[in-house]
C-alpha cells in the first residue's frame, strides 16, 4: 500500500471534522460583545429603554451588549450605521416610528434604503401621544377645539418637534379629518414647543406622553386626548382619541430592534427570542413603565407586518399633505 493510499483515511477524517465543527462554530455565537447602536443622545427615553434591554439580553446572551449613541439628523446617522454594519449579529440598533417609517417617508434622500438595507429583529415597546392645547384656550374637549379652530380659520397654531416629523404628520392628519384649517409651527424640541404651548404662543400639539405628561399634571399643559387604545393610568381622566371621536387618530409611538439586511436567520430568530424573554421579565415591565412606555414583545412575523402597515398608513398622509423633512 503506498504512502498517500495509507493517509487517504486521516484525510477523510479531517474533512468530517472540518464538516461536523462548521454547525457547532455557528451555535458559539455570540462569543463577543454586541453593538447596540442608538439613534438618540444619551439620556433621553429612547437611549432609557435600549439599556434596560441592553442590560437584560446581555445576560441571557452571555456577552456585553455595548450601547453606541449615534444622534442626528433624525435617527438617519445612527440608521446608516446600523445599515452599513457587517450583518453577523454582531451589530444591532434601536429604531421607532418616527425615525424609521416616518423620516425614511418624509427625507428628500436618504444614504440607504429603508426598505432593503435592515432586518427587522423585535419590537420591544410602544408609547402613546396626548393632545393639549394652551389653558389659555377656552375648549376642554376635542370637539369644542375643532369648532373653536373652524371658528378661527388659520389662526390655531399646532406645534411639532420639526417639519416632516412624526408629530407633524400627526398634526396634519388631525386637520385632515376635522376640516379645520390649522398652522404648522416646527421646533426643534418637544420641551421647546411645550413651553410655548403653555404659554399661549401656540395653541395646540401632539407630543410624547412622557414629554407632556408632567406639563398636564403641573397644569401647564391641558389634555384633551391621548392616542393609545385606552386611558393612561397616569391620566385616567383624558379620554382616548377614539373615545373623542376620531378613531383615525389613534396612534402609538413603536420602539424596535433591527439590524443590517442580510443577517443569519438562526440569529435573527434567536434574539427574537431572547428579547421577547427579557420583555416578559416584571422588572423591565417596570422599567419600561417608569419611562412611559409599555412593553411590546412581538413574532418577527408581525413586527414586519406592522413596519408594512405604518409604510402604507403614514405614507398616505405624507403625500396628501406633501411633507417633506426639513
Amino acid at each position: 500500500m503506498s504512502s498517500s493510499i495509507a493517509r487517504r483515511p486521516w484525510i477523510a477524517a479531517i474533512s468530517m471534522g472540518l464538516i461536523l465543527s462548521a454547525p457547532a462554530a455557528r451555535a458559539e455565537w455570540p462569543d463577543k460583545p454586541i453593538r447596540f447602536i442608538v439613534n438618540a443622545a444619551a439620556g433621553g427615553a429612547a437611549d432609557g429603554t435600549a439599556r434596560v434591554l441592553a442590560e437584560g439580553l446581555s445576560k441571557r446572551l452571555g456577552q456585553p451588549i455595548i450601547i453606541d449613541n449615534k444622534p442626528g439628523a433624525s435617527g438617519v446617522i445612527g440608521l446608516d450605521t446600523v445599515a452599513k454594519a457587517p450583518p453577523d449579529g454582531y451589530t444591532i440598533g434601536n429604531a421607532n416610528l418616527a425615525t424609521y417609517t416616518v423620516t425614511a417617508l418624509t427625507a428628500k434622500s436618504l444614504p440607504y434604503d429603508p426598505e432593503k438595507d435592515f432586518t427587522p429583529i423585535a419590537k420591544q415597546w410602544t408609547q402613546p401621544n396626548l393632545l393639549g392645547v394652551t389653558p389659555k384656550l377656552p375648549v376642554k374637549t376635542v370637539a369644542e377645539l375643532v369648532s373653536y379652530a373652524k371658528a378661527h380659520p388659520g389662526a390655531v397654531f399646532y406645534g411639532s418637534t420639526g417639519t416632516g416629523t412624526a408629530l407633524h404628520v400627526l398634526g396634519a392628519l388631525f386637520g385632515d379629518l376635522s376640516g379645520a384649517q390649522l398652522t404648522h409651527v416646527p421646533y426643534k424640541s418637544a420641551p421647546a414647543a411645550e413651553l410655548d404651548l403653555s404659554t399661549g404662543q401656540i395653541q395646540m400639539m401632539f407630543s410624547n406622553f412622557t414629554s407632556m405628561e408632567p406639563q398636564v399634571r403641573a397644569g401647564r399643559i391641558r389634555a384633551l386626548a391621548i392616542t393609545g387604545p385606552h386611558r393612561s393610568p397616569m391620566l385616567p381622566d383624558v379620554p382616548t382619541i377614539r373615545e373623542a371621536g376620531y378613531p383615525a387618530l389613534e396612534m402609538e409611538t413603536w420602539g424596535g430592534v433591527v439590524g443590517p439586511a442580510n443577517m443569519p436567520p438562526a440569529i435573527v430568530e434567536r434574539l427574537n427570542r431572547e428579547i421577547n424573554a427579557v420583555l416578559a421579565d416584571p422588572a423591565v415591565i417596570k422599567k419600561h413603565e417608569h419611562l412611559g412606555a409599555e412593553v411590546a414583545p412581538a413574532s418577527i412575523a408581525a413586527f414586519k407586518q406592522m413596519l408594512e402597515a405604518d409604510r402604507s398608513r403614514w405614507g398616505e398622509v405624507i403625500r396628501h399633505n406633501n411633507i417633506t423633512l426639513e
